[in-house]
């Protein structure tokens, strides 16, 4: 949402600009153009726009005018939702109201994952949650022909107990095994 605010307040602050520029020309009299001249396409798009909104009272609009109308409020009320959502978190939520950054978490799931036999490679990635823990989503690779289902689950054991064992909570850990060939993988293996 932020991008969207910054769009829009780039192109509100252009428009202000350029109307200045036209404000300096026109007072000033500069190139030739009057004032006088520029209140005349003001005007006619003012008697349109009241031309439009006395329709819209009197109820004789258009189904074109009456759809654009609807999706512009429905368009308004959703940047208005998403206006109020609260940003994620950037850093983890521990106990008692500390807090630890993503990649500290990151840092310690690595560890625990270098730890645990077969596991060639790895690679995790933390999201801070609103509520207390992180989320960790864990890849390992794996010899091929190796037993996946037995490395997982020793893997998801050893990373909640390091971690627990460190007071970082995990309210939801996501572990992938990909057998892969040993040497297409960064370890080095004897």
């Amino acid at each position: 949402m932020r991008i969207f605010n910054r769009i829009v307040m780039i192109l509100l602050l252009a428009g202000l600009f350029v109307l200045g520029v036209y404000a300096v020309v026109y007072a000033f009299n500069l190139f030739g153009y009057s004032l006088t001249s520029l209140l005349n396409p003001i005007k006619a798009a003012g008697s349109g726009v009241q031309g439009f909104m006395g329709g819209v009272q009197s109820g004789n609009l258009g189904p074109l005018a009456i759809v654009v109308l609807a999706l512009i409020a429905l368009l308004g009320l959703l940047l208005l939702i998403l206006e109020l959502k609260p940003p994620a978190p950037r850093r983890v939520r521990m106990d008692r109201g500390t807090f630890v950054t993503r990649g500290v978490v990151q840092g310690e799931v690595s560890k625990a994952t270098g730890q645990t036999p077969g596991v060639l490679e790895h690679s995790a990635k933390a999201q801070a949650q609103r509520r207390t823990g992180a989320r960790v989503d864990l890849e390992a690779k794996v010899r091929r022909g190796e037993d996946t289902g037995a490395i997982q689950r020793n893997l998801r054991r050893t990373v909640q107990e390091y971690l627990g064992d460190r007071g970082i909570p995990v309210s939801k850990l996501n572990v992938k095994t990909v057998e892969a060939d040993p040497q297409q993988t960064k370890t080095r293996v004897q």
